[in-house]
């Protein structure tokens, strides 16, 4: 599971700690994974039973459901705060971009702070003086103030057929390191490509943009979403 946090959890007040949990509970269910409490130990850098003892207030305040063994879900009041955080999270990487300039790594680094701290009536003033926009900077649709969000119709880039033309919609789990390569690459939301050849089991798809090409390993294949082109 990549690590998406540009923080160290382990040095964040627990309410942050508890906050990251559920956001990364909800990135993972836009994305339709599965999320088991090694892998959030994993994701979070933290032992086993320091997990455990922030996922034990998640569960008696109704937040989350799971645990042990198996697979960790939100409950309905788990998935309305963490589409809050979701909301600001994102609305604040469009602070970072639209307004002051950042790039997209950046401007996730810092979000990761505010996400934290933005109040309620912070939150409609920016939404307002943005715009009410409906992506983040990656392309990953923005909550609105109740919860939902559009997803665009896409797919991820590795389950692309060859010599399919696409446009790039989104860049799922935006990890720091993740993003500052595709960035590199020019691999970004707005972007067309063509989808040159995949190699079996797994192996990396051969991708041209413009007149480059690239090898993207299947992993990094799987977080970028495109939409297809007749």
């Amino acid at each position: 599971m990549p690590k998406i946090f540009s923080r160290n959890p382990q040095s964040a007040p627990r309410a942050e700690i508890q906050e990251m949990i559920l956001l990364t509970l909800a990135r993972s269910a836009e994305n339709a994974n599965a999320v088991s409490p090694a892998d959030l130990a994993h994701e979070l850098n933290l032992s086993r039973p320091a997990l455990d003892t922030q996922l034990r207030p998640l569960v008696e305040q109704g937040l989350l459901s799971g645990g042990a063994s198996g697979t960790l879900a939100l409950t309905e009041s788990g998935r309305e705060r963490a589409h809050t955080l979701l909301r600001r999270h994102r609305l604040t990487e469009r602070l970072f971009t639209d307004v002051l300039g950042l790039d997209l790594v950046r401007a996730h680094e810092e979000a990761d702070k505010f996400e934290h701290v933005v109040s309620p009536e912070a939150e409609r003033q920016l939404a307002s003086q943005l715009g009410d926009p409906e992506t983040c900077p990656h392309g990953n649709p923005i909550p609105n103030a109740y919860g939902a969000a559009t997803h665009p119709s896409a797919v991820p880039l590795d389950q692309c057929a060859p010599r399919a033309h696409a446009t790039i919609v989104r860049i799922a789990q935006e990890t720091p390191v993740a993003l500052q390569h595709l960035a590199t690459l020019g691999l970004l939301p707005n972007v067309q490509i063509q989808v040159e050849n995949k190699a079996p089991f797994d192996g990396p798809v051969l991708v041209r943009v413009g007149r480059a090409h690239y090898a993207l390993g299947h992993d990094l294949a799987a977080r970028i979403w495109v939409r297809l082109e007749n």
